[in-house]
């Protein structure tokens, strides 16, 4: 028993005409013949009752038919899922994402990708920068967004998908918060806040190593674990902050920002293994190597 046979003995089925049911399955007459008989010599049972005047389905053919029916969809439903999965349409996408780019970036990406791929699931983590390299190694999820620098991982590739100035951020009425551009030898003797190492190591050293490049000597290092927390130290009024520019998005009262002279901008990366060639997420990617020029 085999697929040509099951789609002629519904088309039979269906007409109740040799004729027509070979045309409808490119077969000849003779040849449809031959496997509605080799059909029945399979299962043990006439399943047509045939004469010069009419073709009919017997009891046995009545109950296979509706069996056969169904399984006849079942297949063809198997068939298009695996060529939709074989194309990215379907399976599942886990993404990983700091906060920041849930605000600028990721929101856009995943609605397009929503509109192209609509069958595909996506499981979405806000994690830090640290967590999503290590969840990226060990496969717990398939593309991270974080900013660099950072410590790469194994076998992982990036991508630039933003780009933005870092801004000075200081408690309203404090001393440095005056008009104009700021230079990081202005942090000397301050009470500085920066982002933890542990959570982000590359993006603190680059940080930290600017501001010893500039020859400031804060008086205090705080560190907060993830960028609201920094804003929120600054609206408190603990010390002053270089961060991209988007955190002021949070828009926490107390705080205002100065641009700062002679830095580079912060990047935010799209990261992913190189050995991964799931359709899924290589449709996600080349869906964002499209589109990232709009966040640039």
């Amino acid at each position: 028993m085999d697929l040509p046979q099951l789609r002629s003995f519904v088309a039979l089925a269906e007409c109740l005409h040799f004729s027509r049911a070979a045309e409808r399955v490119h077969l000849s007459q003779p040849a449809l013949s031959l496997q509605i008989r080799g059909l029945e010599s399979d299962l043990g049972v006439r399943l047509f009752e045939r004469n010069r005047r009419k073709t009919e389905l017997t009891s046995a053919g009545l109950v296979f038919r509706d069996d056969v029916v169904g399984v006849l969809a079942a297949i063809e439903r198997a068939v298009s899922r695996a060529r939709q999965a074989d194309q990215g349409k379907l399976g599942c996408l886990r993404i990983g994402f700091i906060s920041t780019a849930a605000s600028a970036i990721v929101p856009p990406l995943v609605t397009a990708f929503r509109r192209e791929y609509p069958l595909v699931e996506l499981e979405m983590r806000h994690a830090l920068t640290a967590e999503q390299i290590a969840m990226l190694e060990s496969r717990v999820i398939d593309i991270g967004f974080f900013r660099v620098p950072a410590v790469p991982g194994r076998g992982m590739k990036t991508v630039v998908m933003h780009r933005e100035p870092f801004r000075l951020f200081l408690p309203e009425g404090h001393l440095l918060s005056v008009d104009g551009p700021a230079g990081l030898e202005d942090l000397d003797g301050q009470d500085v806040l920066i982002y933890a190492r542990r959570n982000a190591p590359g993006f603190h050293d680059f940080l930290m190593q600017a501001i010893h490049e500039s020859g400031a000597i804060p008086a205090v290092l705080h560190e907060a674990n993830d960028m609201y927390t920094l804003m929120s130290l600054v609206s408190a009024g603990l010390g002053v902050a270089v961060a991209p520019t988007s955190v002021g998005n949070y828009g926490l009262p107390n705080v205002v920002s100065r641009e700062i002279r002679n830095m580079p901008p912060s990047e935010v990366v799209m990261a992913y293994r190189e050995d991964d060639h799931h359709p899924v997420i290589r449709a996600f990617i080349d869906l964002a190597m499209t589109v990232k020029a709009d966040f640039s």
